[in-house]
């Protein structure tokens, strides 16, 4: 019986989280109240508060959830291989912008002007951190390619091309902007490995 109350309360928070990302890229962050959350889910707020302090707390849920979920598509191809080469590997080789694309429900609020708060900040928060404890750049200039100061150049320089690639209505294909993140990151160092 428990098995089917917890899926049961999942797909409550699941509705509750999809119609929060809905609103939010029609109306903006500010302007979504609980009511609005519960009347468009078809719940009452009771329901709501069951789960959630609040749309602030909704709000966070939803973004560590997905960054998880980054996290994990993003590190695919150095768990994959042991040591990556970024000379051979294939476009296609990873699938971090095809899911992108298919969780645009939640990417495209990153470029909205009534932003969720915190959302912006933790995908790079995220990058940056993939470099500085998931992947390390192999090398003779290792240790000046995996400093600081490239971890974040590499992180900023990733956000920047998701971020331009969202505005753009994702003009450019999954595996083109995956060819141009291995471009990107093939200039410091062709190896990485997992940390």
């Amino acid at each position: 019986m428990e098995r089917k109350e917890d899926r049961r309360i999942e797909r409550t928070k699941e509705t509750l989280r999809t119609t929060f990302k809905q609103l939010v890229l029609q109306q903006g962050y500010s302007k979504v109240k609980v009511k609005d959350i519960v009347e468009v889910a078809n719940y009452n707020r009771t329901t709501f508060y069951v789960h959630y302090d609040g749309k602030e707390e909704l709000a966070k849920e939803i973004i560590q959830l997905e960054m998880q979920r980054f996290l994990f598509e993003f590190c695919k191809p150095v768990r994959d291989n042991p040591v990556l080469d970024l000379r051979v590997m294939k476009p296609d080789g990873t699938d971090v912008f095809h899911y992108i694309k298919e969780n645009r429900s939640y990417y495209d609020l990153l470029v909205i002007d009534d932003a969720v708060p915190g959302m912006q900040t933790a995908l790079l928060d995220e990058l940056k951190d993939i470099f500085h404890n998931r992947m390390y750049f192999l090398g003779e200039k290792a240790s000046e390619i995996n400093a600081p100061y490239f971890i974040h150049y590499r992180a900023y320089g990733i956000y920047g091309f998701i971020l331009e690639w969202i505005r753009a209505g994702y003009d450019a294909s999954p595996s083109e902007m995956a060819r141009r993140i291995i471009n990107l990151l093939h200039y410091q160092s062709s190896l990485m490995t997992q940390i």
